[in-house]
């Protein structure tokens, strides 16, 4: 008996049960489920991943040629700080700072539409030791070794340093104490995740949830010499802060 071989009709009802799935964990996140980025990674792996055993369901679909929407801040050559492409930074007087998905705020950079390798392959993050970080390997060792389907005695190092580690070397602090400012990988993929589902449902939108009551920044650079009139400035929102915080 031959192997049953799936329509177009049944892959089609597989990517928008991912879709759902997708936009489920997303909401969840937003509510402060941030485990659910766990299972984004699972979803867009399922969505985009190919390999000589398994084909991707946008593959089998031909719709891994569709231009992926790219909203993360691009790299700036000569930046001595590291780089987060893809998160902010929400600063509240007496509640700390966190890392932030941004979803359709722009950031200072309209998203841009790109061939599914330039974005599946960019760099998002560059920690303190110069290592890069794509959406590949961010989704990829998430879903395949920190337990979005399956957990490894053993992590890459650039991302176990990311998410454990503070590779990105930035911290809370009340100017006495300091502690190391986490977690950048989950926002990272939660604004994958809205890259996903702006790019395959027609008129998707979401705008980012900051918190109250505090500053959001990111686009931070840091250059030799004079700036650059691009890029040369963080992008601050602010939230309703009191003048004396």
């Amino acid at each position: 008996m031959s192997d049953h071989k799936q329509s177009t009709e049944e892959l089609e009802s597989h990517l928008k049960e991912h879709l759902d799935f997708l936009q489920a964990s997303a909401d969840s996140f937003d509510r402060g489920a941030y485990g659910e980025a766990k299972r984004i990674a699972v979803s867009i792996r399922v969505l985009v991943h190919d390999t000589k055993q398994s084909k991707s369901l946008l593959g089998q679909l031909g719709r891994k040629s569709d231009l992926f929407v790219d909203s993360a801040h691009p790299v700036t050559p000569g930046n001595l700080s590291t780089h987060s492409g893809l998160v902010v930074t929400s600063l509240v007087p007496d509640k700390g700072a966190m890392y932030v998905a941004f979803l359709d705020d722009s950031v200072g950079r309209q998203a841009v539409h790109t061939d599914f390798d330039t974005w599946w392959n960019a760099t998002v993050f560059i920690d303190s030791h110069g290592r890069e970080i794509s959406r590949r390997l961010l989704v990829l060792t998430v879903a395949n070794q920190d337990g979005g389907a399956h957990v490894d005695p053993e992590l890459n190092s650039a991302y176990a340093d990311l998410s454990r580690n503070n590779s990105l070397g930035w911290f809370n602090s009340d100017g006495i104490t300091y502690e190391p400012l986490g977690g950048p990988e989950k926002a990272a993929l939660r604004q994958i995740g809205h890259e996903i589902l702006k790019t395959f449902i027609p008129g998707y939108t979401k705008a980012p949830i900051y918190p109250d009551g505090g500053i959001v920044m990111g686009g931070i650079t840091m250059l030799v010499g004079e700036p650059t009139a691009q890029n040369s400035q963080p992008i601050i929102r602010a939230q309703k802060v009191g003048r004396n915080e």
